[in-house]
């Protein structure tokens, strides 16, 4: 099968139309070029459609694709750091095995009374009748509470946040400026951030040598050791807690602005997610068991990352030649993009695909589907480490902003802004109504 595409005009290709609205050209050119879509965007690219096409990327055949040079080249590491994020071959198992027990359900467990303290405090804020930006409130509180679970409870930051927002900003527009080296443009956000970076990197560095909290994910990640005794250089600490200041707040402060939003335009699964907190959590301080038995809550959040998946795009290298399960053929080198966003929205896998649907994640919906039409966090030996405290993160925050507020929607329909995450075009303005009791 020969992959075919639109219309690409010479040198710019695609480019115009994919600058100009990314997720719905990506979606009508899946529409009408099918399981395999070759579009030209500075290089020719492979669109992947097709769940089984995808698992044979991310799983069957992992071993031949690799991340994008734009992370692990060294323009990506100066960015990123030489972390698991940007690491590959045997340098990224033998990290990812390193890290892999801090983020075992269990170990993650620990830091849920870090976020439930995170979400009542910035609760307390709130008042009836103010009006809010539940983006900017979810990405704050998102921020605060990786902070607070890297150096300790207690640990309290606000300049912290602010570096951490700055660098956040700063690499958004590196990798979406169309200037050469946007980086050594003597601009405001560059020097801001180089002065921001300065503070992050003490910060981190002096909680590597003196802890606040012996607790924190940054003391357990400077004594964990390899098989062979050897443990992580300061360096090598500093630049996986740098990953997690970024990985760690931002898709999933995104995820529960999006879910709050879903909520306020369906009042009836709302009073269905209400209606369980009071059957299965009551008056009590959730737990890990209780929140794990939040399934029709669990579901909305399914339902939610289906239709606006934070990670909404990343890309594949293939090291060598290959043949899709669809027939398509890979050359080495080709770059391939894989899109939650269009696949978590094909009519192949989800009938009426842009209504909101938490039945769609029944156990019985979620068995009669292929395991790669849903993706939220990747797959395969690139999983996204962080999934249990995620998910264990939103169901919390949830469990708390619910029972207490309901929000009053302002303005149009919000629309998607995928940007490196999937973010709220224009925050999601609403007013917080407090709750009677």
């Amino acid at each position: 099968m020969i992959p075919r595409g639109p219309f690409a005009l010479p040198l710019a290709g695609n480019l115009p139309w994919f600058l100009r609205d990314k997720v719905g050209f990506l979606t009508r050119s899946a529409a009408a070029y099918g399981d395999v879509v070759k579009l030209h965007l500075g290089e020719p690219t492979y669109l992947l459609t097709r769940a089984e096409d995808i698992q044979h990327v991310l799983v069957d055949n992992a071993v031949n694709y690799d991340k994008s040079w734009r992370l692990t080249s060294e323009r990506g590491k100066r960015l990123s750091g030489r972390g698991l994020q940007t690491s590959a071959g045997a340098t990224h198992l033998r990290q990812r095995r390193l890290l892999q027990p801090e983020f075992h359900r269990r170990s993650i467990e620990t830091f849920l009374p870090i976020v439930l303290d995170r979400t009542r405090r910035r609760l307390s804020g709130w008042n009836d009748g103010q009006r809010l930006d539940l983006a900017a409130e979810m990405e704050s509180l998102s921020l605060s509470t990786i902070i607070g679970a890297l150096f300790g409870p207690g640990y309290l930051d606000p300049a912290l946040e602010e570096a951490l927002t700055v660098r956040r900003r700063y690499i958004e527009y590196v990798y979406g400026s169309l200037l050469p080296y946007p980086e050594a443009w003597p601009l405001p956000l560059v020097r801001r951030y180089r002065a921001a970076m300065r503070y992050i990197d003490a910060v981190i560095r002096r909680e590597i040598r003196e802890p606040a909290s012996p607790h924190g994910f940054a003391a357990r990640l400077a004594a964990i050791a390899h098989p062979d005794g050897s443990r992580m250089t300061e360096d090598q600490v500093r630049d996986e807690i740098l990953s997690l200041t970024s990985t760690g707040y931002e898709t999933v402060g995104e995820a529960l602005a999006w879910t709050l939003y879903l909520l306020a335009r369906h009042p009836e699964v709302e009073a269905r997610v209400r209606a369980e907190l009071a059957e299965v959590l009551g008056e009590r301080t959730p737990s890990p068991e209780g929140l794990s038995r939040l399934t029709y809550g669990r579901q909305v959040l399914n339902e939610s990352m289906r239709l606006y998946p934070p990670t909404w795009i990343f890309v594949r290298m293939a090291l060598g030649k290959d043949t899709l399960p669809s027939g398509a053929p890979v050359e080495a080198g080709r770059k391939l993009y894989v899109s939650q966003y269009v696949v978590h929205r094909h009519p192949r896998y989800f009938s009426e695909p842009d209504r909101f649907d938490p039945d769609r994640f029944t156990p019985q919906a979620i068995a009669a589907r292929p395991r790669f039409s849903y993706f939220p966090f990747g797959g395969g030996p690139r999983l996204c480490i962080g999934e249990h405290f995620a998910v264990l993160e939103m169901q919390a925050v949830l469990s708390q902003v619910l029972p207490a507020f309901r929000f009053e929607l302002s303005g149009d329909a919000v629309t998607p802004r995928p940007t490196i995450t999937l973010r709220p075009n224009g925050g999601v303005p609403a007013v917080a109504r407090r709750r009677a009791g």
